[in-house]
């Protein structure tokens, strides 16, 4: 199992337009074969924080998540909304 987790800062003005995106490809995340959970969320007391929780089954169920067209779009997206670089880290269990 791998476990991803970190964030990464928005332009607060981007807000509504981060949600709006970030529904559609967690849903289609979780739709993925090996996928445990998809999480996005954002962190209370830090406006335009969004927080990532990933959970799959395997890393190479993981890497074929990132090969998906939609994760490649919504990183494409979520970096031009970003104020900062994101900060993710990783753990095999």
């Amino acid at each position: 199992m791998i476990i991803i987790y970190g964030g990464i800062t928005v332009d607060p003005s981007r807000i509504a337009e981060v949600e709006e995106a970030g529904a559609t490809f967690q849903k289609a995340s979780k739709a993925e074969d090996g996928c445990v959970e998809y999480q996005l969320s954002w962190k209370v007391g830090e406006p335009g924080n969004l927080r990532l929780l990933e959970i799959w089954e395997n890393t190479d169920k993981h890497q074929a998540h990132k090969d998906q067209p939609h994760t490649k779009q919504w990183t494409s997206f979520i970096r031009a909304a970003a104020t900062a670089p994101p900060q993710f880290h990783d753990v095999i269990v």
